[in-house]
C-alpha cells in the first residue's frame, strides 16, 4: 500500500533486486494468508501465488512462521497509520453524523486494503492457544492500538471498562462484516463486493452502536 500521499512523505526509493524479491514474496503471502488460515497455508502456495519457486522464499524467510509474522507486522503498521486519520474532524459533527463518517472511513480503508480483515477472520476462528499462535503479539497490538487511539481522540465520560467493551465489540463486528463479506452478503442475497452490501454494513453498524455511543461515549453536542 502506498502511504506517501497520506503521510506527506516523498515517493519511496527504488528497491534493490533483493528488496524487490522480498516485496513480491510478502505481497504473495498477504494474498495467501488472507484466503487460508495459517495452519492450512503453505510456502508452496505462496510461491505459486507469486509466480516463483518456493526455495526462493526460504532464502528470505527460512520458516513459515517468520513470513506470517512479517505479513501481520505490515498489516498492523498500515492499520495504525490509517486509523489515526479515521478520527480526524469528528468533533465537528453530531454523534450521529460522526459515527457515520467514522464507519465510512473504516469501510474505505478495507476496500483499499482487503487483506487485513480477511487475514484476521481466517485466523482468529482457528486459534485455540493464543499465546502459542504465530503473530499473537501483532493481533494484540491491532486491538490495543484501536482502543488507545479511541481513548485519546474521543472525548467521553465513560469508564475504561465501558470504553473497552464498546471498542472491542465494534472491532469484532466490523472485522466480521468486512473480512467475511462474501459469506454475510450471501446470507443477505447480495454480492459481497457490491455497493448495496457496504451500505448495509454501514447502516447496520450505525444502528447497533449509535445508542450506546450517545449514552456513554460521546459528549452530547450538535453540529
Amino acid at each position: 500500500m502506498d502511504t506517501s500521499k497520506l503521510t506527506g512523505n516523498k515517493a519511496p526509493r527504488t528497491l534493490t533486486k533483493g528488496e524487490a524479491t522480498k516485496r513480491r514474496i510478502l505481497d504473495a503471502a498477504r494474498k495467501v494468508f488472507s484466503e487460508h488460515p495459517y495452519h492450512a497455508a503453505s510456502v508452496r502456495m505462496v510461491g505459486k501465488a507469486g509466480g516463483f519457486d518456493h526455495p526462493i522464499i526460504h532464502y528470505y524467510f527460512p520458516k513459515k512462521v517468520g513470513l506470517f509474522e512479517s505479513v501481520m507486522e505490515e498489516h498492523v503498521t498500515e492499520f495504525r497509520l490509517f486509523m489515526e486519520h479515521w478520527f480526524d474532524g469528528l468533533g465537528a459533527y453530531s454523534t450521529d453524523k460522526g459515527l457515520a463518517v467514522f464507519i465510512e472511513r473504516v469501510i474505505a480503508f478495507h476496500l483499499s486494503n482487503k487483506d487485513l480483515f480477511r487475514t484476521l477472520m481466517q485466523n482468529t476462528s482457528h486459534v485455540e492457544n493464543f499465546d502459542q499462535f504465530p503473530a499473537s503479539a501483532q493481533f494484540a497490538v491491532f486491538h490495543d492500538s484501536f482502543l488507545k487511539t479511541f481513548r485519546k481522540k474521543i472525548r467521553h465520560k465513560a469508564s475504561d471498562e465501558e470504553v473497552s467493551k464498546f471498542v472491542y465489540s465494534f472491532t469484532v463486528l466490523a472485522a466480521n462484516y468486512l473480512g467475511a463479506s462474501s459469506t454475510y452478503a450471501r446470507f443477505l442475497g447480495m454480492d459481497g463486493e457490491c455497493d448495496a452490501y457496504w451500505s448495509w454494513v454501514k447502516e447496520t453498524i450505525h444502528y447497533l452502536f449509535l445508542p450506546r455511543m450517545e449514552k456513554i461515549i460521546f459528549n452530547s453536542h450538535t453540529k
